[in-house]
């Protein structure tokens, strides 16, 4: 085990045990606390959804799952030392493969909030990986992209992908609106999408 590994499983266990006293570490940032108070719970209380994957894992969204109730979470991230903060379903992996762990229209929602432009940089792995996710992701299904509208994280912003250009735009679960501004200062932005349902 590497020493990286081994701080965030020390970290992970330190975090469940301050959450069950009742005490929840959190970035204090605007659109975290949008993602967390207003998001999740409307995909929690959507009876549609009930199979979700949370795309990227760090100490600030391991108690993610957990906010959507009895549905069923699968997480995943490229580093395998992240899997302490991910569900109890995860994947350790790339998000342009996985095909190779979902079956196609396996899931209802997707979440990517913080990874495009975050590590997921390039044209053409953007396109695989949300290819994948669309493939993934049933007629109907919803893909939930949190991303910086701010330079260098825009280099590839959602209208620059060609596997959207299929989908349909529609309102922010939670929130009144299709893309949202949540936090000005690095315009991190959410925008919701719909893959339409089969004619």
């Amino acid at each position: 085990m590497t020493f990286k590994a081994a701080l965030y499983g020390w970290t992970a266990t330190t975090l469940r045990t301050l959450d069950h006293h009742g005490v929840r570490l959190r970035y204090p940032y605007r659109d975290r606390i949008m993602f967390e108070n207003h998001i999740l719970p409307a995909i929690a209380g959507d009876d549609s959804i009930r199979r979700v994957l949370m795309v990227g894992c760090g100490w600030y969204t391991h108690h993610y799952p957990a906010l959507l109730g009895d549905t069923e979470v699968t997480t995943i991230d490229l580093d395998a030392a992240k899997r302490p903060f991910g569900g109890d379903s995860h994947i350790v992996g790339n998000l342009t493969t996985l095909g190779d762990h979902i079956p196609d229209e396996g899931l209802d929602a997707v979440l990517c909030n913080g990874v495009l432009g975050w590590g997921l940089n390039e044209p053409a792995d953007v396109e695989q990986a949300f290819t994948a996710c669309i493939d993934c992701l049933r007629p109907g299904g919803l893909l939930l992209l949190g991303w910086n509208n701010h330079p260098p994280y825009n280099r590839v912003s959602p209208e620059d992908i060609p596997a959207f250009a299929g989908l349909e735009p529609v309102r922010v679960p939670g929130l009144d609106a299709h893309r949202i501004v949540a936090l000005p200062r690095n315009q991190h932005c959410f925008q919701a999408f719909q893959k339409p349902f089969s004619d």
